[in-house]
């Protein structure tokens, strides 16, 4: 498949495959990732997609980028008494990500599209569609958790019908297991259609999610 480099929504993204498809897939990385993580990803999914790989805007500590401000340090604190669900977390910096996300996904105006987030992505991809006028054809939240729960919780009906895969692994020691189970629950509630992929394994993307991803874009580019 062919990849290029450019500048879309004010983000430099990898575009994978033929700019002319009729599905988009837009695959948003998580924090101290990069669009080079998931490029590889993108490529090796096979399915006749427009693949959309954005860096996100800000600068990570100590490596990649991050969609919004995250202090390091009280997250690692955070972390010392188990791994997290960020349920109560409403961050700094969540609207004006969820604006660049809008303006990258105007690139599938016409078409089916798609979103994937791994855990920080799949935080602002599952904001994004709770707040969107034109959501995607399906979406997939990998590895991730709920965040800014009490603004979604009114919003969740705007999932109805929705194709949704929910990933996690059982020994994440990132997000919760818990935490995923409430976002497959969250997603249920709003009469999404949910796919639940629970998997043995840690914060990462095994080989059965990206079945499981696969199978999901296959049914939407049908």
């Amino acid at each position: 498949m062919i990849e290029t480099t450019c500048e879309l929504a004010g983000l430099r993204t990898i575009a994978v495959g033929d700019p002319g498809a009729s599905l988009v897939v837009i695959l948003l990385h998580g924090r101290m990732m990069m669009a080079t993580d998931l490029a590889p990803f993108a490529h090796s999914l096979g399915v006749a997609a427009y693949f959309l790989v954005p860096d996100a805007p800000l600068a990570a500590t100590p490596r990649g980028r991050t969609w919004w401000p995250v202090d390091s340090e009280a997250r690692a604190r955070q972390r010392a008494s188990g791994p997290l669900d960020l349920f109560a977390m409403d961050p700094d910096g969540r609207d004006a990500a969820r604006v660049r996300l809008g303006e990258l996904c105007a690139v599938a105006a016409g078409r089916r599209f798609a979103i994937a987030g791994f855990s920080q992505g799949g935080m602002l991809a599952m904001d994004y569609v709770l707040h969107a006028t034109e959501r995607p054809d399906a979406l997939a939240l990998l590895s991730s958790s709920r965040i800014a729960w009490n603004d979604w919780v009114p919003r969740l009906p705007r999932l109805a019908g929705l194709p949704v895969l929910v990933a996690h692994g059982r020994a994440d020691a990132e997000l919760a297991f818990a935490a995923g189970e409430a976002l497959r629950d969250a997603a249920a509630a709003g009469s999404a259609t949910v796919t639940w992929l629970p998997f043995d394994g840690g914060h990462e993307i095994p080989l059965v999610v990206w079945r499981g991803l696969r199978k999901l874009l296959a049914g939407v580019s049908k």
